[in-house]
């Protein structure tokens, strides 16, 4: 009599944890986001990139971004507004797609969220090594004159 329950129970507790499974992103999803991003036509934005769980100098520290013309011609700590030497190593939110792209294919993208507005990712997850798995996030957009 004892065995039903227990196996009545190990169903409930199985189908309750899928509850909280991520959902997969797919390529078609992604294009989708990325063509309403670029629908906009916008060449002159910041944005703050924040990225946590990575290996790098700038993991956990938000850097205020300025994106001219499709490159990032800026980027400064929000904390204490210094320079920091070559913007060119971080992401336009182009490249934000790019990256998205290249961890689906890869397998290791997470989750994904995109702004309500404008369509670009505002935050990716990302799974991998220590070195290569965290979050970045996309904050803090407006445009530029």
């Amino acid at each position: 009599m004892r065995r039903p329950w227990f196996l009545l129970l190990a169903a409930l507790a199985a189908a309750s944890g899928c509850d909280n499974a991520p959902v997969a992103v797919r390529a078609p999803d992604l294009q989708q986001q990325r063509a309403a991003w670029a629908s906009h036509n916008l060449t002159r934005y910041a944005y703050v990139y924040e990225t946590t769980g990575f290996l790098s100098a700038w993991s956990g520290r938000p850097v205020r971004l300025v994106v001219i013309n499709g490159a990032v011609s800026s980027a400064q700590y929000v904390s204490n507004d210094s320079l920091l030497p070559d913007p060119s190593v971080f992401p336009t939110l182009d490249g934000l797609f790019d990256q998205a792209e290249a961890a689906l294919a890869a397998g290791t993208l997470a989750a994904i969220t995109f702004d309500s507005t404008f369509g670009f990712p505002t935050r990716m997850d990302l799974a991998g090594p220590p070195d290569a798995s965290g979050s970045i996030v996309a904050s803090g957009f407006e445009l530029l004159p």
